[in-house]
């Protein structure tokens, strides 16, 4: 092995020792380890050098030891005998993984406003693990709690991966109706059905050779589930009304924050699916789980959002040290949100801790739902009274100017920005601005 290492023009320093090995490691100067299979001494080598890529030696790929050996941070194994060409080709890919892996860290910590963000151990981790899953073609299953960011580590994946030059295509399956989840992943045919009038291509041929974001999958039907399996195990697809399949080349990532191994349990999710998806698992904490973070995240938002609104993005240190303090249930989503209508009611003013008390208190919701459940009572006695009413359209009208003066209120005014985040025109809402 030496030898045929030395050929490809690398330097070799062998010990003979778990000893020797630690003593030349600490010297410095050693870009890899190749080692026989040991456990203990490659959880040794991990915990005190753990930028070092190890390759373990196996007899036979995937032997249990070998397994064991990657799931507690080997880079690689190679089985015995080897190729002297693959062994060279390993190595090359190890110590190229090391390298982007390090520069990956500062890049996703010093990244604009659509990169993950955090210093902590937790985030830490997270960085390693995208820089060694973005090298690779499996499928990924990113899974977290509501607002944590698993958008923004698909789109880390996709963006220091091999496939960045090609689309990434998103696709929120909770956001699409079940009956058109189908046509929009897939496609269709001319006719397929009613008002089908020209073919259309589906995500899948949109992002075919780059790759497709799947989010949200645990809302997919089960029907939809198996037709996915299907996809993701023989790279083809058929469009809905088609009669022929289209081969495709697409690199799938998923997430969900639901617990698809309790939903297995239950029968709304297919255990086969979830096998295939979590080739690769990629975990996001909790905001609550790296309040390390916390600060450095206000900041990071403050700048953005002041840049984005027009404003100085400016906080007292009794207010951070509030954040800080606070569990944080929707997690940095929440956390922006919160921060972005503190700026803007304060404007260039600091934002004081009674700003962000103001902001997370539990408050209007529950006032608001009393005002609509006394406003539906009393039209639905009315239209008791008289035998006949228009009861829903006045609460729900009620339910649109609400939502409509809370939108306009978040958009500082904006009606454009508020229109957006309402679904219709600018010229819709100022119309019912004027009624």
């Amino acid at each position: 092995m030496s030898a045929c290492l030395r050929e490809g023009g690398y330097k070799v320093r062998e010990s003979a020792s778990l000893a020797e090995a630690l003593a030349a490691l600490q010297e410095g100067g050693l870009a890899l380890v190749v080692m026989p299979l040991d456990l203990p001494a490659l959880q040794r080598i991990q915990g005190d050098f753990p930028t070092i890529p190890v390759l373990v030696v196996d007899q036979a790929e995937g032997s249990a030891g070998a397994i064991e050996a990657v799931q507690a941070g080997a880079y690689d194994f190679l089985p015995l005998p080897f190729d002297g060409a693959e062994l060279r080709s390993l190595v090359a890919e190890a110590v190229a993984s090391a390298h982007d892996e390090d520069n990956f860290e500062l890049g996703a910590i010093e990244g604009s406003s659509g990169e993950l963000v955090g210093t902590s151990r937790a985030m830490g981790k997270v960085y390693r693990d995208i820089a060694k899953l973005a090298a690779t073609p499996v499928t990924v299953l990113v899974r977290g709690e509501t607002g944590t960011g698993k958008e923004l580590a698909a789109r880390a994946l996709w963006t220091h991966g091999h496939r960045a030059h090609l689309p990434l295509v998103v696709v929120n399956c909770a956001a699409i109706p079940e009956n058109l989840l189908e046509s929009e992943l897939f496609g269709y045919e001319k006719g397929a059905f009613t008002g089908a009038t020209v073919a259309r291509k589906g995500k899948f041929e949109q992002a075919n050779g780059g790759t497709l974001f799947l989010d949200e999958i645990g809302d997919m039907s089960l029907p939809l589930q198996a037709k996915m399996l299907r996809v993701l195990q023989e790279k083809r697809i058929e469009r809905v009304g088609g009669r022929g399949e289209i081969a495709i080349d697409v690199r799938v990532i998923a997430a969900t924050h639901q617990p698809l191994e309790k939903m297995v349990e239950e029968g709304t999710f297919r255990e086969d699916l979830l096998y295939r998806l979590q080739a690769a698992s990629l975990v996001l904490p909790p905001l609550r789980d790296r309040m390390g973070d916390a600060e450095l995240l206000t900041r990071h938002f403050l700048a953005h959002l002041g840049e984005e609104l027009g404003v100085q993005g400016k906080i007292s240190r009794e207010a951070l040290s509030l954040i800080a303090r606070q569990p944080w249930p929707g997690n940095v989503r929440q956390l922006q949100n919160v921060l972005r209508r503190a700026l803007l009611k304060r404007r260039d003013l600091v934002i004081s801790r009674e700003d962000i008390a103001e902001l997370l208190a539990p408050a209007r919701e529950p006032a608001v739902d009393h005002h609509l459940a006394e406003l539906a009572r009393a039209a639905l006695d009315e239209a008791e009274e008289a035998g006949e009413g228009n009861a829903l359209r006045q609460v729900v009208a009620e339910a649109e100017r609400a939502t409509i003066r809370q939108a306009l209120e978040r958009s500082g005014g904006n009606q454009s920005k508020a229109a957006r985040w309402l679904g219709i025109t600018r010229l819709t809402l100022r119309e019912k601005l004027k009624k």
